[in-house]
């Protein structure tokens, strides 16, 4: 028997270790202590971040942070919703020309405003806006409540070495200089692709570098030059003294008052690589850009906290699994932070992958469903950043409808501008044109669709029930919420011991499985008990409708689960529709077996004389 350095010389042992401490690496950390795995943690900052970085929290990651408990709290910290449903253009802040401090556009934006209905039908958890300064501490915090002692900041992963019974990792306290080994079953990489891709030889597929991003964090006082208090996002593209058409966002970050009120800020805006790049503009400089950028007046005091620097790109690791290590969040995918999808993605990594890991790790599921979590991750990652990289485009493009030629003698764009803001039916034909294109920043702030409506269907780890795939809406706004195996399961209002509940809120113990029946769903129900016994895993039953059973309070659970009284759906402890039975059949059990099976890894076949699953 062969034995690896690891197995005697381990000074930790862990059954899971997360490298990096950010967004993705907390909820990992968050998710397998909620499941009953030990962790261990390791990010080589000294403390969570001190930039504001992302802020928009959509409705699907507020439902993963409802499951694991720390959703009211983010939500008590964050922005009220009267603060965040919009985003607004403006062509200034200050500045005393004809076209300056005017409105360019405004829209409802992250299921704000009039978004609001649509989004409320699709999930019980509204969006949140808490940037990543204040949201990774909390996480942080109910993390260490969970695994005291499980999250080390300021050790730093050197090395890793895997052999065929687990991984054994260097990493050293950035405080003393000491250096240990931690000897681990899985990793998981969460570490903004730093460290573990390049020791695990996983490359990036894509646009490489293409913009350089500049982020300021300020303390200031915005509200004289704002027109809104419900912008969560704010963008200038001011025209400067040399006709140039140039691009600031103006984001407010609160942390105790909200909207233009907000005390902190983060302005953002890019600039193409290379000579003048964001690498070789020192702080000064980039303070002054902004400023004139703004045209915010001389006497304007803005206390600068800190200034950020990052390569823009769109791209996608070539795999998100090396062995017995798993690439999450910015480690697996980069881009632009168009759309507000980069921190949701990866927490939806980490919630996808950490209850497999766990079920694994106690042996009630084979290896193989651990194979799943590439092909059920990548192809979401491929599509949100083809999304992010062509919205930010998108939103340079759509402002060539003001009429300024970057390029263009200053005379000339000056005068488009002043024509747009005209008092002439040639402006009022210039500002509707101009909303036409701006119109078109839907994809950007308005893609429910997008947020929610990937299948991981193709993956494998479903059982199919012969229906098709509902029409999915190329540019991802419309949602169709359907319990089609390999789809989110729908949300609906039922009504449960004295209240009203969602059907994501039966839902209610990490790692577990929920069947939800019909009103004679009894058989289901016998069977889940039968089979969560006899593979020791939790499945919560419901037959809704059913006397003492859940209560459907509307129409909306029937038109949307897609089976009789006699059916039933399983649903996996994601969240995501594992199986669909339309009708009762012939053995509820075998059915459910299969199902259930499937979803643990294991390759069944079925005696079609209806027999038991076979592994």
């Amino acid at each position: 028997m062969t034995t690896h350095r690891g197995d005697q010389a381990a000074d930790r042992r862990v059954p899971v270790l997360i490298v990096g401490g950010g967004g993705s690496g907390l909820t990992a950390s968050l998710a397998l202590s909620d499941l009953g795995v030990e962790s261990l943690l390791v990010e080589r900052h000294a403390s969570t971040s001190i930039q504001p970085k992302a802020h928009i929290l959509n409705a699907r990651t507020m439902e993963i942070f409802a499951h694991h408990g720390v959703a009211d709290d983010i939500y008590r910290e964050g922005a009220p919703p009267e603060n965040c449903g919009a985003m607004v253009w403006l062509s200034s802040l200050g500045g005393e020309a004809p076209y300056d401090r005017k409105v360019l556009y405004r829209t409802s934006a992250y299921g704000g405003g009039e978004l609001a209905g649509r989004y409320a039908a699709a999930s019980a958890q509204p969006h949140a806006n808490l940037g990543q300064r204040w949201l990774e501490p909390l996480l942080r915090r109910h993390a260490e409540q969970r695994a005291p002692g499980g999250l080390l900041f300021h050790h730093e992963l050197l090395d890793l070495e895997e052999d065929e019974s687990g991984v054994t990792a260097t990493v050293v306290d950035r405080g003393s200089g000491r250096t240990f080994l931690v000897r681990a079953s899985y990793v998981i990489a969460a570490d903004g692709g730093k460290t573990v891709g390049r020791l695990r030889g996983v490359p990036m597929e894509g646009t490489p570098t293409f913009l350089d991003w500049i982020n300021l964090h300020v303390r200031t006082d915005f509200s004289r030059y704002l027109p809104y208090d419900d912008a969560v996002v704010n963008r200038v593209s001011s025209l400067s003294d040399d006709g140039t058409l140039e691009h600031c966002g103006v984001v407010p970050m609160g942390p105790d008052r909200w909207g233009r009120h907000s005390r902190e800020w983060t302005l953002m805006f890019s600039r193409a690589p290379g000579a003048q790049g964001a690498a070789e503009l020192d702080d000064e400089t980039v303070v002054k850009m902004v400023r004139r950028t703004l045209k915010l007046p001389d006497d304007h005091v803005m206390d600068v906290e800190s200034i950020s620097r990052w390569p823009v790109e769109g791209t996608v690791a070539q795999r998100f699994r090396s062995g017995r290590v798993f690439l999450v969040g910015d480690a697996a995918h980069r881009h632009p932070p168009s759309g507000a999808l980069g921190l949701n993605t990866g927490v939806q990594d980490a919630h996808n992958l950490a209850w497999k890991l766990a079920l694994v790790l106690e042996d009630k599921a084979d290896e193989a469903l651990l194979d799943s979590y590439e092909p059920e991750r990548r192809p979401v990652a491929q599509r949100v950043v083809e999304r992010a990289v062509y919205s930010l485009f998108n939103q340079i493009a759509f402002t060539a409808a003001t009429g300024v030629i970057q390029g263009a003698r200053p005379e000339w764009n000056r005068a488009q501008m002043t024509a747009l803001f005209s008092d002439t039916p040639d402006g009022e034909t210039r500002r509707s044109v101009l909303r036409e294109y701006f119109d078109t920043n839907r994809i950007t702030t308005a893609h429910l669709g997008l947020e929610m409506g990937y299948s991981y269907a193709d993956a494998g780890f479903v059982t199919p029930d012969g229906s098709p795939l509902p029409p999915v809406d190329p540019l991802g706004l419309e949602y169709r919420q359907a319990a089609r195996p390999g789809s989110r399961l729908p949300h609906a209002w039922l009504r449960h011991m004295g209240r009203k509940v969602s059907t994501h809120q039966l839902h209610t113990a990490p790692g577990s499985f929920l069947l939800l029946a019909g009103t004679r769903g009894a058989p289901w129900q016998q069977a889940a008990r039968a089979l969560s016994r006899r593979f020791g895993v939790r499945i919560d039953s419901y037959a809704v409708g059913a006397p003492g059973e859940p209560a459907a309070a509307d129409a909306q659970w029937s038109r949307l689960r897609g089976h009789d009284e006699d059916g039933a759906v399983l649903v996996r402890p994601d969240g995501f529709v594992t199986a669909r039975q339309l009708s009762l059949g012939h053995a509820p059990s075998t059915a459910l077996e299969e199902a259930l099976r499937s979803s643990l890894g294991h390759r069944v076949t079925v005696d079609v004389s209806g027999g038991a699953p076979h592994a």
